[in-house]
Formats: C-alpha cells, sequence, structure tokens
C-alpha cells in the first residue's frame, strides 16, 4: 500500500468542516452534560462574559462554532505539515485525534476558563468532563475529516 498525501490547504478545508461536526457532538454532549448537572452550558456563560447578554446562548453557540471550525481547520492543516501526524487511516486518526483534543484543551479551553471562569477549572469533575468532550471533540474532527481527505489524496508514485 502506497503512502497518502495531502496538502496543508485541503487539510485546513477538511478540517474546517471536521471541526463544524466535532463542535456539534462536543455541543450536543455538553449541553446533555450541562443540564444533568443542572448548570448553564459553558459557551453561553462565556458569551454573557463577553457582553453579548442579550442573545447569549446564540452568541454562545456561535463562538463555539467558530472556534470549533478554527482549531479543526488548524489540527488537520498541521497533520499536512508534519508527516508523522497525516491523518492516513482510522486507527491513525483516533489517536491523532486524542492528541488534538488534549492540545485543544491545553491551549484553547484552559487558558479561556481560567480567565473567565477560574471556578471551572478547580470542579474535578467539571474540568475532567469538559477534558474527555475535547477528547471526543479531536478524535470526531479527525474521523470526520479522513474520508475527505482520501477523496482529495495524491498517491505518491515510487520510481
Amino acid at each position: 500500500m502506497q503512502p497518502i498525501t495531502y496538502s496543508i490547504s485541503k487539510g485546513l478545508r477538511a478540517g474546517a468542516i471536521g471541526g463544524f461536526v466535532g463542535s456539534i457532538v462536543l455541543g450536543i454532549t455538553g449541553e446533555i452534560g450541562a443540564m444533568a448537572m443542572n448548570q448553564e452550558l459553558f459557551y453561553t456563560t462565556i458569551a454573557r462574559k463577553m457582553g453579548f447578554a442579550d442573545s447569549s446562548v446564540l452568541g454562545g453557540w456561535t463562538l463555539h462554532f467558530l472556534v470549533g471550525i478554527i482549531a479543526g481547520s488548524l489540527f488537520v492543516g498541521a497533520t499536512a505539515a508534519i508527516g508523522r501526524f497525516a491523518l492516513t487511516a482510522t486507527k491513525k486518526a483516533v489517536w491523532v485525534g486524542i492528541l488534538a483534543g488534549i492540545a485543544i484543551w491545553v491551549v484553547v479551553y484552559v487558558p479561556v476558563t481560567a480567565i473567565l471562569l477560574p471556578a471551572d477549572l478547580t470542579d474535578a469533575t467539571f474540568a475532567g468532563g469538559t477534558f474527555v468532550l475535547h477528547l471526543l471533540y479531536g478524535v470526531v474532527t479527525a474521523i470526520v475529516s479522513l474520508p475527505l481527505l482520501r477523496r482529495v489524496v495524491k498517491t505518491k508514485t515510487t520510481t
């Protein structure tokens, strides 16, 4: 089986779509968790703190999808640039997605939460739950992006 490659720009596009789907899955799962814990959804709280008080739910979801699309795009684009992490098979997409979920949780979620909602990071249940949700986001983003990349890949020819 010959290795496949894809360009950074195609990775960015596939990642944007994968990130959108990943953010839907994370958002719905997060909403269910927030309702079960009788809490306000994280994105709604962030939107309200950023001044979207009149439409904090809509503003929260808009911010959530925007971050999900950008993060997914950058994640899958980076896999094209760093060949070791290229999404070439489902099993590899799962573990690379897990790594991406960890990175996104550390680089995006933790700093935003530390600034706007520091108490959420001290609640082990909440922090642990969001960590798992970000792992889920990374895996879904990678799995959704994989078939899109397979459609646009160039097969390397060996001479």
